[in-house]
């Protein structure tokens, strides 16, 4: 008799996100190539005063190691390294992606930072140049968020901008995964805009879970919650990203309206947008956006 090996948890993204995959996702967006996810720069410059307050309020110690789930083509993990000085580690499971991340990091050249030191007795200052070059504080690795070739208790905080990868019905073992490569007190902050918000009626829920066109077992703001606390991480807040996934997606409508020669209500040529925007409407709320903990020791 043969041995049959489970499948890899989260195995199935394989077939989802492959090669051609930005390139496909790119066309309609609204923001920047380089910021594949809702808000583009402005909602990762808020991501980063977020991390600095919750850091702060939470006493989670000093960031020096980051890990960008689900990092694209690398540009939020590259200008994370230059502007905090942070090395940074991006996962992503488009190979090509990485390829494109690393040389937008060896492009980005170096960043001078300059420190103010005392000299002497008499009140005199000294000023220090250092040189770092950007692609000596990122490194990007090609893989699924559900089994990540990282090492335990190494990292201070863990973000992700829309990482398609907690889609996946077997999310659980992403947030295990978080939980081990975060160090005791270290930080997770993320948001995903366009699932299922709080509160859909259980009958709407289910519909859209059965829809063919946006359909995916276990996919709402509940079933991120409840697998999230399951993984042994600290929930510290949980809250919908509505506004932000109307105003995405609503963008998005119009640029493909505008070159498809559409009226406002024709249907769109993308039947998962369409369909996800009439469930928008009728849900209510779209998102989740959390911060959780791995618990300190």
């Amino acid at each position: 008799m043969s041995e049959t090996t489970a499948p890899e948890p989260g195995a199935s993204d394989y077939e989802i996100y492959k090669e051609g995959f930005h390139d496909r996702l790119s066309r309609y967006w609204p923001e920047p190539r380089e910021q594949l996810h809702a808000g583009g720069w402005q909602r990762t410059h808020q991501m980063l005063h977020d991390i600095h307050h919750l850091t702060a309020i939470h006493g989670c110690g000093h960031i020096k190691q980051a890990l960008d789930l689900c990092c694209g083509e690398g540009a939020t993990a590259v200008h994370v390294a230059a502007k905090e000085g942070w090395e940074v580690t991006g996962v992503e499971i488009v190979p090509t992606a990485t390829k494109v991340a690393r040389a937008r990091a060896k492009a980005y050249g170096h960043v001078v930072r300059v420190r103010i030191v005392p000299h002497g007795p008499d009140g005199a200052v000294q000023l220090r140049l250092s040189y770092t070059a950007v692609e000596d504080l990122v490194r990007f690795a090609a893989a699924s968020i559900h089994y990540m070739p990282l090492p335990s208790n190494s990292y201070d905080l863990v973000y992700g901008q829309d990482p398609d990868g907690l889609a996946n019905e077997y999310r659980i073992h992403a947030f295990k995964e978080i939980l081990r490569v975060l160090r005791p007190g270290g930080l997770f902050y993320f948001w995903h805009h366009w699932i299922p918000g709080p509160g859909w009626p259980a009958e709407l829920l289910g519909e859209y879970l059965a829809d063919p066109v946006t359909g995916s077992p276990r996919l709402s703001f509940e079933h991120y919650v409840e697998d999230l606390q399951a993984s042994g991480l600290q929930l510290l807040s949980a809250t919908d990203c509505s506004a932000l996934a109307a105003s995405h997606m609503g963008a998005m409508a119009r640029r493909m309206r505008a070159e498809a020669g559409l009226g406002p209500t024709d249907p769109l040529p993308d039947k998962w947008l369409d369909r996800g925007l009439q469930y928008a409407e009728r849900g209510g709320t779209m998102g989740i956006a959390a911060v959780a903990m791995k618990p300190k020791q």
